[in-house]
């Protein structure tokens, strides 16, 4: 289970635990751990997590997964499943772009 950081405009906003993985669609998910940082776009993250939900026009945010040693994840797309009038608990997933990446950073190989 790797613990990625989750960047917004080079800014750290948290980090995941990416427990979950679905290697057919090439992606990671898991638990997100906002930093005090987050509170600064988390209306962003909400409003692009309410689109997807309502299946309306994406909202893109500038987001970027790190290593816990700094190193950028070469990615598809990073998005927080957050919502501003659910209580629930965040939800990071990561598409990774590069295989042979994803499974060194990740501990599989």
């Amino acid at each position: 289970m790797p613990i990625i950081e989750i960047y917004a405009s080079g800014q750290l906003i948290g980090h995941a635990s990416l427990d979950g993985v679905d290697d057919g669609m090439g992606v990671a998910f898991g638990p997100f751990h906002p930093s005090a940082r987050y509170a600064e776009i988390r209306p962003s993250v909400t409003a692009a997590a309410e689109a997807r939900h309502q299946r309306k026009p994406a909202i893109k945010l500038d987001l970027e997964a790190r290593t816990t040693t700094g190193e950028v994840i070469s990615t598809g797309f990073v998005q927080i499943d957050d919502f501003a009038d659910v209580d629930v608990d965040p939800e990071a997933t990561v598409q990774f772009s590069d295989r042979d990446q994803w499974l060194r950073v990740s501990g599989a190989v």
